[in-house]
């Protein structure tokens, strides 16, 4: 009983298997299949079509009736071709065969100087006919080679005035001068003359009108085979399937084609109507059958193609069916063992987690109790993960909010410090100082510096607000190309101070931004551009690809400037906070653009990419 309990591994290893032979099952029918169908293709003679229709032709253009003079004609047409097509037949408009070209087939034997052999193809084989062969004694051979066909080779002892010649010179070489013919001491006709030798050769085939015999070789092993067709049976076979086919109506269609297996044979079978001469078709090339005088039938065949068929889609692949059974053998052996360290695998798990360490995935994708069990166990580790890292990210925040203070009052402190002492030494300079101009000059410097301080503070507030995480945008649809001409506006005074020119280029359209914030950021790219443009110089700014360019004459940057001068506090000068670049680096990163500052051939360049 212990043997009949469906553990997991028994489960997966019957599985495997089922699926093994499934797949391998559904591939031999599919196998069989194409080479079917392949074997059908290669019936089809596009040669023999031609040739049948050219005989159908023929017969509307010159003859009224099935006659001898006719069939005198296909015969004579058929043996004017390179290739010898017999299988073609005229059936009468009442389905009778009237002429059989296979008939017409002189008989013939082919011999072998060595019993046939498995895997041996060394042989010389000659061809002998036997064109004057009385009827009775042609079917006494045709009976006799039936009966030694069964045995694995049997002798056959020939003479011919011209064999010596022919086995030296040509192999297959085919003659009709045989005049000595014994088979099982039976001697079917003697005619030397002039004392030829006897020969003792071995069988290899026999042809005749209404019967075909041969032996050949299987695969795949190579072993020796007997095929025995007989013409008649497969006439009538294909006389069958016309009837079958052909529509029982007053009218005929022009041709058709019917394919067909039986006995494992495959058959290709055209019919061709011979309609009397002066006939006419109806609209859809139908013709009287009172005009229709038989039928021309061409037809070919695969004998024993199921067989050969079965060999190359199963027989000769066995090996590596074998080879396939037993790779999946080891397969099943193997995820045995893996599915053996589950259980193992999930107490290493929990002991983890236990340590707070949440890195480990079990595999959840079976549906058993060890599969259930890995998905809790997933879902268990992923929320006290989630709830932890929520714990994580709440102190963390705590922590950057603090240092965010401390920062935000050492820098004030620090950058507080040049100013104040300013005013203050000014101060003192008003206190001793008698020249009422002089007075005035240190008054406007305080008003400067406080003017500085004040800026200073306003810009802190701004970063610090940003970086503090609850800033809420209100992104809006806004034009653009307006945005940036109201902010060049507001620079009108410096940029006629410094007679330096804008150049707006490219195709601006509507983008989705927080226009308040989103202001502050093509100022403070404005202003620093206009900074650092010389006298008389020009900045340009455009819009191409989703990427608004700023870019600004002058000199460039070094590689420390532009990798710092996205920092806090970062200025060339006194004449900024050096805060202005940073608020762009938090506004940008928080509408989720990208930003990039990059030297060109006329100066820098402050990109904007808009997603």
């Amino acid at each position: 009983m212990k043997l009949l309990k469906p553990t997991l591994s028994k489960k997966i290893f019957i599985l495997l298997i089922v699926s093994f032979c499934f797949i391998n099952v559904l591939n031999v029918i599919l196998d069989f299949d194409r080479e079917k169908s392949h074997a059908y293709e290669n019936l089809d003679d596009p040669y023999l079509n031609a040739l049948a229709t050219q005989l159908q032709n023929h017969y509307q253009n010159q003859y009224n009736s099935l006659d001898e003079s006719f069939f005198k004609d296909i015969n004579q047409t058929l043996k004017q071709r390179e290739v010898d097509y017999k299988n073609i037949i005229i059936l009468d408009n009442q389905m009778n065969m009237v002429y059989d070209q296979q008939s017409q087939t002189v008989p013939y034997l082919t011999l072998v100087d060595f019993p046939i052999e498995k895997g041996r193809y060394d042989y010389s084989h000659l061809i002998f006919e036997l064109p004057s062969l009385d009827v009775s004694i042609k079917k006494e051979l045709e009976k006799i080679i039936n009966e030694q066909f069964h045995n694995e080779t049997f002798p056959i002892k020939i003479a011919s005035r011209t064999y010596e010649e022919n086995k030296e010179t040509n192999n297959g070489y085919v003659t009709d001068d045989i005049c000595y013919l014994e088979i099982d001491n039976h001697i079917f006709f003697d005619q030397r003359q002039n004392n030829e030798s006897i020969e003792e050769l071995y069988f290899l085939n026999y042809e005749s009108g209404n019967l075909y015999l041969t032996l050949t070789e299987f695969y795949p092993w190579n072993e020796i085979g007997y095929h025995k067709l007989s013409y008649d049976e497969m006439k009538q076979k294909v006389i069958k399937s016309i009837k079958e086919v052909l529509p029982m109506s007053n009218y005929d269609s022009f041709s058709f084609n019917s394919v067909f297996e039986e006995d494992g044979t495959l058959y290709s079978v055209n019919c061709l109507p011979l309609v009397k001469k002066g006939a006419f078709s109806n609209e859809n090339v139908e013709y009287s059958l009172e005009d229709i005088q038989g039928y021309i039938i061409y037809y070919n065949y695969d004998f024993h193609a199921e067989d050969r068929i079965m060999n190359q889609a199963i027989l000769s692949k066995i090996p590596t069916y074998v080879l396939s059974f037993v790779f999946s053998i080891g397969v099943c052996i193997l995820l045995s063992y893996i599915l053996t360290r589950r259980i193992k695998k999930i107490n290493q798990s929990t002991l983890a987690i236990a340590n707070n360490q949440f890195n480990i995935h079990l595999d959840e994708k079976s549906k058993d109790e060890l599969g259930i069990l890995s998905h809790n166990i997933n879902q268990m580790s992923q929320q006290l993960e989630h709830t932890i890292q929520k714990l994580n990210e709440e102190i963390e925040h705590v922590k950057q909010l603090e240092s965010v203070r401390k920062e935000f009052i050492a820098n004030f402190t620090h950058e507080i410090k040049t100013p104040l002492g300013i005013i203050n030494g000014y101060i003192e300079l008003i206190d001793v100082i008698q020249d009422n101009n002089k007075k005035q000059d240190y008054l406007q410097a305080i008003e400067e510096e406080i003017k500085r301080i004040n800026e200073l503070v306003q810009a802190m507030l701004n970063l610090s607000r940003l970086e503090s995480g609850y800033v809420e945008f209100n992104v809006q649809t806004i034009d653009l190309e307006d945005l940036i001409t109201s902010t060049i506006e507001s620079f009108a005074p410096l940029l006629e101070k410094k007679k330096i020119q804008i150049v707006l280029q490219g195709d601006f359209h509507s983008i989705q931004v927080d226009p308040f914030e989103f202001q502050i950021v093509i100022k403070n790219f404005i202003s620093n551009a206009i900074k650092h443009t010389p006298h008389e110089g020009h900045i340009y700014i455009s819009f191409n690809n989703n990427i608004l360019s700023i870019e600004n004459e002058g000199e460039y940057l070094t590689d420390e400037q532009k990798t710092r001068i996205w920092d806090t506090y970062v200025s060339g000068d006194r004449e900024g906070t050096g805060l202005g670049l940073a608020i762009c680096k938090t506004i940008l990163d928080i509408h989720g653009f990208g930003y990039s500052v990059e030297n060109t051939s006329r100066g820098v360049q402050f990109q904007i990419i808009v997603q």
